[in-house]
């Protein structure tokens, strides 16, 4: 019986075989948790401008209510009378409007 013995190499040695995809795994997962992190990182940070922006909302949402009830108050009846008071203004008593023929209209003349 013939009996044949094989060469040492690099890519016939299973023990070396298997450190390279143990090393290869390796790196893999060391390259994974990176991105993982990276990825994480950016979330936070996109975290912090939203809450930023919500909180400037909120208080430019604030500063228009209180826009609002100024100008609502500055509207108001009591306060048109007072100013009208003040300027010393008449109220009117009666409306009369101005007729006008249908006929009859004012032309420019032309050059």
């Amino acid at each position: 019986m013939t009996c044949y013995n094989r060469k040492n190499s690099s890519f016939v040695d299973p023990q070396k075989g298997h450190a390279a995809w143990n090393i290869l795994i390796i790196f893999g997962l060391l390259l994974l948790c990176v991105l993982y992190l990276g990825q994480t990182n950016s979330v936070v940070a996109k975290n912090f401008e939203l809450r930023a922006a919500q909180s400037a909302l909120k208080a430019k949402q604030a500063a228009n209510q209180e826009a609002m009830i100024s100008l609502m108050q500055a509207k108001s009846l009591s306060n048109l009378a007072n100013a009208a008071k003040s300027l010393n203004l008449v109220a009117v008593e009666s409306v009369d409007y101005l007729k006008i023929v249908p006929d009859f209209f004012a032309l420019s003349q032309q050059p």
